[in-house]
């Protein structure tokens, strides 16, 4: 025969325990029911004690729980806990901190639950697919999200960079809601690198039908996208060409997760796996790669479609040719607006004219200069600059005596 407490951790079969005991001891006494059920006497007394005939609820084992706490919250402070908890959605320990309630942190945890204020928190999984799924209803070009990428801690590509001479940086620039990526390489990190590349995408953009209007773009608090004293810099160039700019928060790290998916992508399918043999090859592999990324590479988090597929159905007034972008080599670029060094000029000095004449000759010559200007504007308080100037010296019967062209740096005034 099963002990007492055997048959008790059973459950569903308690009732038909405890009338077996009260039975067997009506008839044979309590310690003959102990010794049978193995049991305690004060546990034969108990439920003979309670045993109601013709009423099996008397048999239900009645709660332990003290009919009286003297140290239970007190309903004024329950309610008050869940006031602020709804003003504040503070958690418990917060709360016990901001407004020195007079109560443990497990009571508040306590009110909290039995008010069933306390929501399961979700997995990481479940949060970014939530987040995925805000960021498709944006508008196409409403956020360009910038950043700048070391090179020089990829293990398989450091050796091919030192050999080769090969950038040690990456300007990324990626719209949030297609993934379209513009990339951009150099020998370090610049302001005026920064600044010629938005130049450069902005370009690409209007180009191909969008409206920079409609365009924000998004960086960190890096020296490369701040402006000077002079209010020079990435963010000054893309509200004067219309667009509209702001910085992260300070250690807001997700906030550029799109463009840092970008990196980690990068880093396993392409500076992970390919060797270069020369210049040359550097930039036919890393232009194949990013046409195939913008172009027909199928993103998973965007339903498995291109970047392209998805400007084609979002925004089918959008010339697919924006798709074609390939990397700049923002060094070459930029020497195109600065001239080079020369010893006997200095760095922005170009080497011109090839001969030099004194002011009175010009005058008895006859000589006149026909000068052009080219400006991002007319308005120097919107900070427009000079990008490029020519002049054509004319002898006094109209024939070029000789001529000059400069391209110009629109950061320099």
């Amino acid at each position: 025969m099963l002990s007492y407490f055997e048959v008790y951790q059973m459950s569903a079969k308690r009732h038909i325990l405890r009338q077996a005991v009260i039975r067997h001891a009506q008839e044979h006494g309590i310690k003959a029911a102990m010794r049978a059920f193995g049991c305690s006497r004060n546990t034969v007394r108990k439920w003979l004690r309670r045993y109601e005939p013709r009423r099996p609820s008397s048999l239900v084992e009645m709660s332990k729980r003290p009919h009286h706490c003297p140290h239970k919250t007190a309903a004024v402070l329950e309610t008050r806990v869940i006031k602020l908890r709804n003003q504040t959605g503070y958690g418990a320990e917060r709360l016990k901190m901001e407004f020195d309630l007079p109560c443990g942190v497990s009571a508040i945890k306590r009110m909290l639950k039995d008010h069933h204020m306390v929501n399961a928190r979700k997995r990481k999984h479940v949060t970014k697919q939530d987040l995925r799924e805000v960021k498709r209803q944006w508008k196409v070009f409403g956020q360009l999200c910038a950043d700048t990428k070391y090179l020089q801690d990829l293990p398989r590509y450091w050796p091919h960079m030192m050999r080769l001479r090969l950038p040690k940086f990456q300007y990324t620039v990626r719209e949030v809601v297609s993934g379209l990526t513009f990339i951009g390489y150099a020998d370090e990190i610049s302001k005026s690198y920064a600044v010629l590349m938005a130049e450069q995408v902005s370009a690409h953009l209007a180009w191909n039908g969008v409206d920079l209007r409609q365009v924000e773009w998004q960086t960190d608090n890096g020296q490369e996208f701040r402006e000077d004293a002079s209010h020079r810099g990435l963010p000054t160039l893309v509200r004067a060409l219309g667009s509209a700019h702001h910085y992260i928060p300070v250690k807001a790290y997700t906030w550029q997760s799109d463009v840092e998916t970008v990196h980690r992508l990068q880093e396993d399918e392409f500076f992970d796996r390919e060797d270069f043999l020369s210049p040359d090859d550097f930039w036919q592999k890393v232009s194949t790669y990013w046409l195939h990324f913008n172009v027909s590479r199928l993103n998973r988090s965007k339903g498995w479609k291109s970047p392209l597929q998805i400007l084609q159905h979002r925004l089918p007034t959008v010339d697919p040719l924006i798709a074609s972008w390939l990397p700049l080599d923002l060094g070459k670029l930029q020497a195109q607006y600065v001239p080079a060094y020369h010893p006997k000029r200095g760095h922005d000095l170009p080497i011109h004219p090839l001969k030099r004449y004194s002011f009175a000759e010009e005058i008895e010559m006859g000589h006149f200069a026909v000068i052009d200007v080219e400006t991002t504007g007319l308005n120097p308080y919107r900070h427009d600059r000079i990008v490029e100037i020519a002049a054509i010296l004319l002898s006094s019967d109209g024939s070029v005596v000789g001529e000059f062209t400069s391209l110009v740096n629109p950061e320099r005034d």
